[in-house]
């Protein structure tokens, strides 16, 4: 868009160029700088996205685990017993069955 507008400068007397030139720059930059900022936001959707997440247990027998994570009901598996309304932590995603862990972790015992 910059190069387009220089050519305004060919076409038209220096003056008149420089005034409409100095708004299309703006406008431009502008657009190129909120365009690297969107680029640079964290993923919003998609595998990536869900990891770190927080969701909530809705059922729990033996290792059939069920959590709802914004709205949607997935399966899930976890090394620890969970309770249902306990709340889980997204460490992975695989295919359609989320990794889970507590949201509390009990601290484990350091190395004597």
């Amino acid at each position: 868009m910059l190069l387009i507008a220089l050519l305004l400068f060919l076409l038209l007397p220096w003056p008149y160029a420089l005034a409409l030139y100095i708004p299309i720059a703006t406008v431009s930059l502008l657009g190129y700088w909120k365009m690297w900022q969107v680029q640079r936001r964290p993923a919003a959707v998609g595998e990536r996205a869900m990891i770190g997440g927080r969701a909530d247990v809705i059922s729990s027998k033996g290792k059939e685990i069920e959590v709802r994570y914004r709205g949607e009901t997935w399966r899930a598996i976890s090394p620890h017993t969970l309770q249902r309304g306990q709340a889980v932590v997204i460490e992975g995603v695989e295919g359609l069955t989320l990794r889970v862990v507590p949201l509390s972790q009990p601290a484990e015992d350091p190395v004597q």
